[in-house]
Protein backbone atom coordinates (compact mmCIF):
# COMPACT_ATOMS: atom_id res chain seq x y z
CA UNK A 1 0.00 0.00 0.00
CA UNK A 2 1.45 3.43 -0.88
CA UNK A 3 2.14 6.00 1.78
CA UNK A 4 -0.35 8.81 2.30
CA UNK A 5 0.14 12.47 3.09
CA UNK A 6 -2.52 14.63 4.68
CA UNK A 7 -2.95 17.88 2.74
CA UNK A 8 -4.68 20.77 4.53
CA UNK A 9 -3.71 23.73 2.35
CA UNK A 10 -5.05 25.11 -0.90
CA UNK A 11 -5.24 22.88 -3.96
CA UNK A 12 -2.36 23.23 -6.40
CA UNK A 13 -3.37 24.71 -9.74
CA UNK A 14 -3.35 21.86 -12.28
CA UNK A 15 -2.45 24.31 -15.04
CA UNK A 16 0.51 25.60 -13.03
CA UNK A 17 1.70 22.08 -12.23
CA UNK A 18 1.39 21.02 -15.88
CA UNK A 19 3.37 24.08 -16.93
CA UNK A 20 6.07 23.27 -14.37
CA UNK A 21 6.36 19.66 -15.49
CA UNK A 22 6.80 20.69 -19.13
CA UNK A 23 9.40 23.29 -18.15
CA UNK A 24 11.35 20.69 -16.19
CA UNK A 25 11.37 18.57 -19.34
CA UNK A 26 13.02 21.40 -21.29
CA UNK A 27 10.01 22.62 -23.29
CA UNK A 28 7.27 25.16 -22.58
CA UNK A 29 3.63 24.14 -22.57
CA UNK A 30 3.07 26.46 -25.55
CA UNK A 31 5.85 24.82 -27.54
CA UNK A 32 4.48 21.37 -26.73
CA UNK A 33 0.96 22.36 -27.80
CA UNK A 34 2.13 23.99 -31.05
CA UNK A 35 4.19 20.92 -31.96
CA UNK A 36 0.87 19.16 -32.67
CA UNK A 37 -1.52 22.00 -33.53
CA UNK A 38 -2.55 22.50 -37.14
CA UNK A 39 -3.96 25.53 -38.96
CA UNK A 40 -5.72 25.97 -42.30
CA UNK A 41 -3.64 27.21 -45.24
CA UNK A 42 -4.31 30.96 -45.72
CA UNK A 43 -4.85 30.54 -49.48
CA UNK A 44 -7.73 28.16 -48.81
CA UNK A 45 -9.31 30.60 -46.37
CA UNK A 46 -8.89 33.47 -48.81
CA UNK A 47 -10.96 31.56 -51.37
CA UNK A 48 -13.85 30.75 -49.03
CA UNK A 49 -14.63 32.34 -45.69
CA UNK A 50 -16.79 31.44 -43.93
CA UNK A 51 -17.24 28.06 -45.57
CA UNK A 52 -20.91 27.71 -44.61
CA UNK A 53 -22.29 31.25 -44.15
CA UNK A 54 -25.79 29.95 -43.37
CA UNK A 55 -24.71 27.92 -40.32
CA UNK A 56 -24.17 28.90 -36.68
CA UNK A 57 -23.81 26.97 -33.45
CA UNK A 58 -26.81 26.82 -31.19
CA UNK A 59 -26.59 29.11 -28.17
CA UNK A 60 -28.88 29.62 -25.19
CA UNK A 61 -27.76 33.24 -25.00
CA UNK A 62 -28.14 34.19 -28.66
CA UNK A 63 -30.73 31.67 -29.92
CA UNK A 64 -32.81 30.99 -26.83
CA UNK A 65 -35.16 28.02 -27.04
CA UNK A 66 -33.88 26.83 -30.41
CA UNK A 67 -32.16 23.49 -31.00
CA UNK A 68 -29.96 21.88 -33.63
CA UNK A 69 -31.49 21.92 -37.10
CA UNK A 70 -33.85 24.81 -36.36
CA UNK A 71 -33.78 28.10 -38.26
CA UNK A 72 -32.90 31.42 -36.63
CA UNK A 73 -32.22 35.02 -37.60
CA UNK A 74 -28.70 36.37 -37.31
CA UNK A 75 -29.52 39.75 -35.78
CA UNK A 76 -26.14 41.45 -36.24
CA UNK A 77 -25.97 43.30 -39.52
CA UNK A 78 -27.63 41.49 -42.40
CA UNK A 79 -30.31 39.56 -40.43
CA UNK A 80 -29.74 36.48 -42.56
CA UNK A 81 -31.47 33.21 -41.82
CA UNK A 82 -29.16 30.58 -40.36
CA UNK A 83 -29.57 26.94 -39.42
CA UNK A 84 -28.32 25.99 -35.97
CA UNK A 85 -25.82 23.19 -35.50
CA UNK A 86 -23.64 21.55 -32.86
CA UNK A 87 -20.05 21.41 -34.08
CA UNK A 88 -20.51 19.16 -37.10
CA UNK A 89 -20.43 21.91 -39.74
CA UNK A 90 -17.26 23.38 -38.25
CA UNK A 91 -15.69 19.93 -38.53
CA UNK A 92 -16.98 19.63 -42.08
CA UNK A 93 -15.47 23.03 -42.93
CA UNK A 94 -12.11 21.88 -41.56
CA UNK A 95 -12.25 18.79 -43.78
CA UNK A 96 -13.15 20.83 -46.85
CA UNK A 97 -10.40 23.38 -46.17
CA UNK A 98 -7.62 20.86 -45.53
CA UNK A 99 -8.62 17.62 -47.25
CA UNK A 100 -7.97 15.92 -43.91
CA UNK A 101 -10.62 13.40 -42.84
CA UNK A 102 -11.49 13.51 -39.14
CA UNK A 103 -11.54 10.27 -37.19
CA UNK A 104 -12.75 9.44 -33.70
CA UNK A 105 -10.32 8.31 -31.04
CA UNK A 106 -7.32 10.25 -32.36
CA UNK A 107 -6.99 12.56 -29.38
CA UNK A 108 -7.53 15.61 -31.62
CA UNK A 109 -10.43 18.03 -31.99
CA UNK A 110 -11.41 21.08 -34.03
CA UNK A 111 -11.26 24.21 -31.88
CA UNK A 112 -12.52 27.74 -32.43
CA UNK A 113 -9.64 30.16 -31.91
CA UNK A 114 -11.64 33.32 -31.17
CA UNK A 115 -14.88 31.64 -30.09
CA UNK A 116 -18.05 33.47 -31.23
CA UNK A 117 -19.47 30.26 -32.66
CA UNK A 118 -22.98 31.75 -32.64
CA UNK A 119 -21.74 34.16 -35.33
CA UNK A 120 -22.21 32.65 -38.83
CA UNK A 121 -19.25 34.72 -40.05
CA UNK A 122 -16.97 32.96 -37.55
CA UNK A 123 -18.46 29.48 -37.00
CA UNK A 124 -17.01 27.87 -40.15
CA UNK A 125 -14.33 30.46 -41.03
CA UNK A 126 -10.89 28.95 -41.57
CA UNK A 127 -9.17 31.75 -39.65
CA UNK A 128 -11.16 30.70 -36.57
CA UNK A 129 -10.39 26.97 -36.78
CA UNK A 130 -7.46 24.87 -35.65
CA UNK A 131 -6.90 21.18 -34.96
CA UNK A 132 -5.46 20.58 -31.49
CA UNK A 133 -4.78 17.72 -29.10
CA UNK A 134 -7.62 17.53 -26.58
CA UNK A 135 -5.30 18.19 -23.65
CA UNK A 136 -4.14 21.46 -25.24
CA UNK A 137 -7.55 22.48 -26.56
CA UNK A 138 -9.07 22.32 -23.08
CA UNK A 139 -6.56 24.92 -21.93
CA UNK A 140 -7.81 27.42 -24.53
CA UNK A 141 -11.43 27.33 -23.33
CA UNK A 142 -12.83 30.00 -21.04
CA UNK A 143 -13.80 27.47 -18.37
CA UNK A 144 -10.16 26.80 -17.45
CA UNK A 145 -7.85 28.80 -19.71
CA UNK A 146 -4.09 28.87 -19.87
CA UNK A 147 -3.97 32.55 -20.83
CA UNK A 148 -0.57 32.49 -22.53
CA UNK A 149 -1.51 29.48 -24.67
CA UNK A 150 -4.85 31.05 -25.56
CA UNK A 151 -3.06 34.25 -26.55
CA UNK A 152 -0.46 32.33 -28.58
CA UNK A 153 -3.11 30.47 -30.61
CA UNK A 154 -4.82 33.78 -31.40
CA UNK A 155 -1.49 35.36 -32.33
CA UNK A 156 -0.87 32.47 -34.75
CA UNK A 157 -4.23 33.11 -36.40
CA UNK A 158 -3.44 36.82 -36.67
CA UNK A 159 0.00 36.15 -38.16
CA UNK A 160 -1.36 33.69 -40.71
CA UNK A 161 -4.63 35.31 -41.73
CA UNK A 162 -4.65 39.04 -40.94
CA UNK A 163 -1.07 40.26 -40.97
CA UNK A 164 0.31 41.62 -44.23
CA UNK A 165 -2.22 40.23 -46.70
CA UNK A 166 -5.51 39.73 -44.80
CA UNK A 167 -7.83 36.96 -45.91
CA UNK A 168 -10.75 39.25 -45.02
CA UNK A 169 -11.53 42.25 -42.84
CA UNK A 170 -11.04 41.14 -39.22
CA UNK A 171 -14.25 41.35 -37.17
CA UNK A 172 -14.33 43.59 -34.12
CA UNK A 173 -13.65 40.72 -31.69
CA UNK A 174 -10.39 39.82 -33.47
CA UNK A 175 -7.40 41.89 -32.42
CA UNK A 176 -3.66 41.33 -32.57
CA UNK A 177 -2.63 39.96 -29.15
CA UNK A 178 0.81 41.60 -29.39
CA UNK A 179 2.85 38.45 -28.67
CA UNK A 180 6.20 37.79 -30.34
CA UNK A 181 5.27 34.25 -31.29
CA UNK A 182 8.53 33.56 -33.08
CA UNK A 183 10.41 34.20 -29.84
CA UNK A 184 8.00 32.11 -27.78
CA UNK A 185 8.28 29.17 -30.18
CA UNK A 186 12.06 29.72 -30.50
CA UNK A 187 11.88 29.64 -34.28
CA UNK A 188 9.69 26.54 -34.57
CA UNK A 189 7.31 26.84 -37.57
CA UNK A 190 3.53 26.80 -37.43
CA UNK A 191 1.94 23.65 -38.85
CA UNK A 192 -0.29 24.46 -41.83
CA UNK A 193 -2.40 21.59 -43.11
CA UNK A 194 -3.57 21.57 -46.72
CA UNK A 195 -3.95 19.25 -49.65
CA UNK A 196 -0.67 20.59 -51.04
CA UNK A 197 1.13 20.13 -47.71
CA UNK A 198 -0.11 16.53 -47.45
CA UNK A 199 1.31 15.91 -50.93
CA UNK A 200 4.73 17.00 -49.70
CA UNK A 201 4.96 20.68 -50.58
CA UNK A 202 6.25 23.22 -48.07
CA UNK A 203 3.64 25.52 -46.49
CA UNK A 204 4.54 29.12 -47.34
CA UNK A 205 3.20 30.71 -44.14
CA UNK A 206 5.30 30.54 -41.03
CA UNK A 207 5.07 32.76 -37.99
CA UNK A 208 8.01 35.09 -37.58
CA UNK A 209 9.25 35.13 -41.19
CA UNK A 210 8.46 38.85 -41.40
CA UNK A 211 8.26 40.97 -38.27
CA UNK A 212 5.27 43.29 -37.88
CA UNK A 213 5.85 47.04 -37.72
CA UNK A 214 6.08 48.15 -34.07
CA UNK A 215 3.00 50.32 -33.43
CA UNK A 216 2.31 52.25 -30.24
CA UNK A 217 -1.11 53.72 -29.47
CA UNK A 218 -1.84 56.62 -27.12
CA UNK A 219 -4.03 55.80 -25.23
CA UNK A 220 -2.33 52.39 -25.16
CA UNK A 221 -5.49 50.28 -24.88
CA UNK A 222 -6.89 49.77 -28.40
CA UNK A 223 -10.52 50.02 -27.28
CA UNK A 224 -9.87 53.25 -25.36
CA UNK A 225 -8.01 54.57 -28.38
CA UNK A 226 -10.91 53.70 -30.70
CA UNK A 227 -13.41 55.36 -28.35
CA UNK A 228 -11.38 58.57 -28.50
CA UNK A 229 -10.86 58.29 -32.24
CA UNK A 230 -14.59 57.99 -32.89
CA UNK A 231 -15.09 61.22 -30.95
CA UNK A 232 -12.30 63.28 -32.49
CA UNK A 233 -12.47 61.75 -36.02
CA UNK A 234 -8.73 62.37 -36.30
CA UNK A 235 -5.40 61.22 -34.90
CA UNK A 236 -1.71 61.80 -35.54
CA UNK A 237 0.78 59.39 -37.08
CA UNK A 238 4.37 59.86 -35.96
CA UNK A 239 6.61 57.76 -38.23
CA UNK A 240 10.14 57.17 -36.94
CA UNK A 241 12.90 56.19 -39.38
CA UNK A 242 16.09 54.25 -38.77
CA UNK A 243 18.22 57.37 -39.40
CA UNK A 244 16.51 59.26 -36.56
CA UNK A 245 14.06 61.29 -38.65
CA UNK A 246 10.46 61.69 -37.55
CA UNK A 247 7.53 62.53 -39.76
CA UNK A 248 4.13 63.56 -38.41
CA UNK A 249 0.92 63.28 -40.41
CA UNK A 250 -2.71 63.89 -39.63
CA UNK A 251 -5.00 60.85 -39.88
CA UNK A 252 -8.49 61.64 -41.13
CA UNK A 253 -10.53 58.97 -39.37
CA UNK A 254 -14.01 59.85 -40.64
CA UNK A 255 -14.47 56.33 -42.02
CA UNK A 256 -13.60 54.49 -38.81
CA UNK A 257 -16.48 52.67 -37.14
CA UNK A 258 -17.11 50.91 -33.83
CA UNK A 259 -16.36 47.59 -35.56
CA UNK A 260 -13.04 48.82 -37.00
CA UNK A 261 -9.73 47.23 -36.03
CA UNK A 262 -7.25 50.05 -35.39
CA UNK A 263 -4.00 48.07 -35.64
CA UNK A 264 -5.28 46.07 -38.60
CA UNK A 265 -6.29 49.28 -40.40
CA UNK A 266 -2.85 50.81 -39.89
CA UNK A 267 -0.91 47.71 -40.93
CA UNK A 268 -3.01 47.36 -44.08
CA UNK A 269 -1.69 50.68 -45.39
CA UNK A 270 0.72 50.10 -48.31
CA UNK A 271 3.78 51.67 -46.66
CA UNK A 272 3.21 49.82 -43.38
CA UNK A 273 2.70 46.36 -44.87
CA UNK A 274 5.02 43.42 -44.32
CA UNK A 275 8.27 43.84 -46.21
CA UNK A 276 7.47 47.41 -47.29
CA UNK A 277 8.14 49.31 -44.06
CA UNK A 278 11.59 47.71 -43.83
CA UNK A 279 12.45 48.82 -47.36
CA UNK A 280 11.40 52.37 -46.49
CA UNK A 281 13.69 52.30 -43.42
CA UNK A 282 10.76 52.84 -41.07
CA UNK A 283 11.59 51.91 -37.47
CA UNK A 284 8.28 52.37 -35.68
CA UNK A 285 4.91 54.10 -35.71
CA UNK A 286 3.37 56.04 -32.85
CA UNK A 287 -0.31 56.97 -33.16
CA UNK A 288 -1.80 59.52 -30.77
CA UNK A 289 -5.08 61.32 -30.34
CA UNK A 290 -3.31 64.44 -29.11
CA UNK A 291 -1.14 66.33 -31.59
CA UNK A 292 2.52 65.47 -30.81
CA UNK A 293 4.93 68.27 -29.93
CA UNK A 294 7.22 67.28 -32.78
CA UNK A 295 4.47 68.39 -35.18
CA UNK A 296 4.83 71.97 -33.95
CA UNK A 297 8.49 72.31 -34.52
Amino acid sequence: MPRIRIHTGDLVSPIRSLTDYFREGGVSIIQAAFAHTYFVHPDAVRKETPYFPDRARRSREHYSGLDKGESATWNAGDRRQVILDDNSYAQMAWTRYTGHRLERGTGYGVRHIFGNTHNPNAFTAGWNLCYMPFWAGMLTEEQHPHRELQQAIRQASWDLFFFGNPVCEPPDFVEEPGMDLNAVLEGRPLLVLSREARAGSQPPCRSGQVSPLPITLEPANSRDFLDSLLRTKEAWLEVSYTDGRKEVRRWNAERMRRSSNVIGNLRSRPEFRAGTWQKKDIASLRVSIERPRSADG
